[in-house]
């Protein structure tokens, strides 16, 4: 089986581009502002939580 080459960028506007295989994905990046918490925090604890559910 063949692994896809993953790339992730972080441009300035807070949006994550991820490119897998032939596909790109563009994800807008909306959080409050104030908490304390950073949009990496945020995505990493999504990835975590989606993770422990496997």
């Amino acid at each position: 089986m063949k692994e896809e080459k993953r790339e992730i960028q972080a441009p300035p506007n807070k949006q994550l581009i991820m490119d897998i295989g032939k596909t790109k994905y563009t994800v807008n990046l909306h959080f409050k502002q104030g908490t304390g918490e950073t949009y990496k925090d945020k995505i990493l604890k999504l990835i975590k939580r989606e993770t422990e559910k496997i």
